[in-house]
C-alpha cells in the first residue's frame, strides 16, 4: 500500500485497497491463511475515491461471512437476502472508506406513496412462487436499492427478504388445512427450492412442522 508496512493481519482483518494501490502480505508458520477478495466497481462507490485502509472491520466480516452462507442456495429468500447483504456491503464501504459522504441524489422520491405500497403488495402477493430480486422490487417504484431498503422498512417494518418469508409462510398455512396438496407441492407453490428448506422455516416461524400444522392447525 504505497510502501506502508503493517503488522500480519489477524482474523477479522480488512485491507481496502484502491485501484492505483498495490498490496502484499505474507503468511507465516505452519498454519493455513483464508482469506477473501471482494473487487468493487469504482462506479459502486459514487464520485468520492476509496481510501487505502488496514485494520478490523468486525462489520464488514459478518456481512462476508453471511453471503457465503446463503450463496449455495436457490430460493428466492436467499436470494434477496444475498442482494440485501451485497447492498449493505457497498454502502459500508461508501460511507467507511470513501474520502467523502456521496452525494444526495434528488431524482427519485425518497418515501413509499400510497400507489407504491399497493404496487408492491400486490407484486409480492402475485409472485411468491417465481423470482423476486431486490432491484426489480427497486424498480418497479423508480428507487435506487438502497434508498428502497429504507423506504420498505419504513412502511412495512421489516426488510423485504423478511416479508416474503411471512407471505410465504402465510400462504403455506392457507394451503395446508384447504387443500389436498402434498407438502412437497405446497413447498414450491410458495417458492422454497426444496421441501426441507420449507419445513425447517415453516418450524422456525410457526413452532410446529407443516405436517403437524396440517393435522392440528
Amino acid at each position: 500500500m504505497g510502501g506502508r508496512r503493517v503488522e500480519a493481519p489477524t482474523a477479522g482483518s480488512t485491507w481496502v485497497l484502491p485501484a492505483e494501490h498495490r498490496g502484499a502480505a505474507q503468511a507465516r508458520g505452519n498454519s493455513e491463511a483464508h482469506y477473501c477478495q471482494l473487487t468493487v466497481p469504482t462506479s459502486a462507490l459514487g464520485p468520492y475515491p476509496l481510501q487505502p485502509a488496514v485494520g478490523p472491520d468486525p462489520l464488514l466480516y459478518a456481512l462476508v461471512q453471511r453471503i457465503h452462507d446463503v450463496s449455495g442456495r436457490t430460493d428466492v429468500a436467499a436470494r434477496l437476502l444475498h442482494e440485501s447483504l451485497t447492498e449493505t456491503v457497498r454502502l459500508h464501504l461508501r460511507d467507511k472508506y470513501c474520502a467523502a459522504p456521496a452525494v444526495q441524489i434528488i431524482d427519485s422520491p425518497t418515501q413509499l406513496d400510497q400507489g407504491a405500497v399497493t404496487a408492491l403488495r400486490e407484486y409480492l402477493r402475485d409472485s411468491l412462487d417465481s423470482t423476486i430480486n431486490l432491484h426489480a422490487l427497486a424498480q418497479l417504484v423508480n428507487m435506487p436499492v438502497n434508498r428502497f431498503a429504507t423506504a420498505f422498512h419504513d412502511v412495512f417494518h421489516t426488510t423485504p427478504h423478511q416479508y416474503v418469508i411471512t407471505q410465504r409462510i402465510s400462504r403455506a398455512k392457507n394451503l395446508l388445512t384447504s387443500t389436498r396438496l402434498t407438502i412437497t407441492e405446497i413447498s414450491a407453490a410458495v417458492g422454497f427450492s426444496t421441501p426441507s428448506h420449507f419445513a425447517t422455516t415453516f418450524k422456525d416461524r410457526v413452532g410446529i412442522t407443516p405436517s403437524q400444522y396440517r393435522q392440528y392447525g
